[in-house]
């Protein structure tokens, strides 16, 4: 074996101990979460469709115990701003933040479900006020739903981005 072929081996055997390190070096408050779909069906594309349904009606007239029941305790909330925010964060800014929804709804919806996970991408539009000031919302959407260990789908994971003009 060449000395090339030697240091190209070890190099790989190095990044690989690194990513394992990393891998088992967590954040404190980051959560790992599996979930098994023993016993399970995975979601219908109808049972997606209504999830996201009753969660855009639920951004219209929010309450801490009806967004607290359609969001998983592992939410990650991300705007088209790049805040991320944790179940917590996101429930009480869309109960008492500034930003009211008159109006919400998805176009031009996709749906890939894979397991007891559905991916959900669409154009997320919205009418409503922020602190007071008239605002319309047009952006893109990926929303992740997962069947929790009773069968309700939750919201697992949100991603919002800015779309080309």
């Amino acid at each position: 074996m060449s000395a090339k072929s030697s240091w190209t081996i070890a190099l790989l055997v190095l990044f690989l101990f690194i990513g394992c390190k990393q891998n088992t070096d967590h954040n404190k408050s980051e959560t790992i979460t599996t979930t098994t779909m023993v016993g399970q069906d995975p979601p219908t594309t109808d049972a997606v469709q209504q999830a996201v349904s009753i969660f855009n009606e639920a951004m219209v007239s929010p309450t801490v115990e009806l967004m607290d029941d359609l969001c998983a305790d592992e939410l990650t909330y991300g705007h088209s701003s790049g805040l991320i925010q944790n179940k917590a964060e996101f429930i009480d800014d869309i109960v008492n933040g500034p930003f009211d929804f008159l109006s919400v709804e998805a176009a031009d919806q996709s749906i890939h479900i894979s397991g007891n996970t559905a991916i959900v991408r669409h154009i997320f539009l919205a009418k409503g006020t922020n602190a007071g000031e008239d605002a319309d919302v047009r952006i893109g959407n990926v929303q992740v739903y997962q069947k929790d260990r009773q069968g309700k789908l939750k919201l697992l994971a949100r991603q919002a981005y800015k779309l080309p003009n």
